[in-house]
């Protein structure tokens, strides 16, 4: 066996990979300077540098395996897995250069919106719609590569022939995969719920965190995370908080006793309110909703910009009222009576 020919195909290969190599570095050095100037044409680099260098070299490398290796079995193999890595990598550059563009495209509409409502729901709709491109560049990559093989076009006209049946089984067997993706779809263009939105789902506040084409992420205020299937929000009713803004009506209720002094406590829960600086200005009341027994409900409502300071200033107002009762009306803190009657001194009357 001869060395020299199998040597000429090692340094031919190791030729093309220095020759691209030195290209990147060439390339990289050129935008890395220019792109001070414009941080945009430096960002887009950074994104596409890593398919840019895959597809040069793919190519470098099949046409030095196919100007000196050896016809035979082995180049042919060679040549075959670098006509799959050429194709791969062109697929994963040109996914890339989309979802750039997208990602530009999204930062473009979301920096237009004025209000935080419409940001939310363009960020929401842009994010789908790249994880939606990515599949689609996922499925022609794998396509493109069964096409190279012989015989593939055979077996997908055949496919194709009884594509009603193959239709139907596979509508059967992944009919819950799809009815997650179909979900995660109209949940994002029917602006049901945006990444932020505030939800109520199974009693617990969360916060809408990721929004896929199969499950949607919300965060717990305890730092838990919850997965929940696209359906669910479908299927199942759920409360929005933020669906037309961030604003929230905060209400809590206190059992009192009837010897109460509203206007005291009206005082108090209005200097409670102005101290927190967390109340937005739109509504606040302390009101008598309900009178049985021995019981006076009192609904303490209160209105606030946004979720987090709800929870706060209710904290806070629940906690002051609190201290004021017992420090100023500590008649009005709920009492259990008990009537007892003397037993009657004469058992035969």
């Amino acid at each position: 066996m001869e060395i020299w020919p199998v040597l000429s195909w090692i340094i031919a290969v190791a030729l093309s990979a220095g020759a691209v190599a030195l290209v990147l570095f060439a390339v990289n050095l050129l935008l890395t300077r220019v792109g001070h100037r414009t941080p945009w044409l430096r960002r887009a680099w950074l994104r596409v540098r890593r398919p840019f260098g895959a597809l040069l070299l793919s190519i470098a490398l099949r046409t030095a395996v196919a100007a000196n290796a050896e016809r035979g079995t082995y180049r042919d193999i060679a040549l075959h897995i670098l006509l799959i890595a050429v194709l791969l990598a062109a697929v994963w550059f040109a996914a890339t250069l989309m979802l750039a563009w997208l990602e530009h495209v999204q930062r473009r509409v979301v920096a237009r919106k004025s209000d935080d409502r419409g940001r939310r729901r363009a960020q929401t709709q842009m994010q789908l719609l790249r994880r939606v491109v990515g599949v689609v560049f996922v499925v022609i990559g794998a396509a493109l590569a069964l096409l190279t093989f012989p015989g593939v076009e055979r077996v997908g006209t055949t496919i194709l022939a009884s594509a009603g049946v193959l239709s139907v089984v596979i509508g059967i067997a992944a009919q819950t995969s799809l009815g997650n993706v179909f979900a995660g779809l109209q949940l994002a263009f029917t602006d049901a719920i945006r990444i932020g939105d505030v939800v109520e789902v199974d009693g617990t506040w969360s916060t809408i965190e990721d929004i896929t084409l199969s499950y949607v992420v919300v965060s717990i205020w305890d730092e838990r995370h919850k997965v929940l299937p696209s359906t669910y929000f479908t299927t199942t009713p759920f409360i929005n908080w933020s669906r037309t803004g961030d604003s929230v009506t905060g209400t809590f209720l206190m059992s009192l006793d009837w010897r109460v002094d509203l206007a005291g406590l009206r005082a108090e829960f209005e200097r409670a309110v102005d101290a927190s600086e967390l109340w937005d200005g739109r509504s606040r009341s302390v009101l008598v909703t309900d009178a049985q027994g021995e019981r006076l409900t009192i609904r303490v409502l209160v209105t606030t910009a946004n979720t987090d300071d709800d929870w706060v200033l209710q904290c806070l107002v629940r906690e002051q009222l609190a201290t004021w009762l017992r420090e100023h009306n500590p008649e009005a803190l709920p009492l259990q009576r008990v009537m007892m009657v003397a037993p009657d001194p004469d058992p035969a009357r």
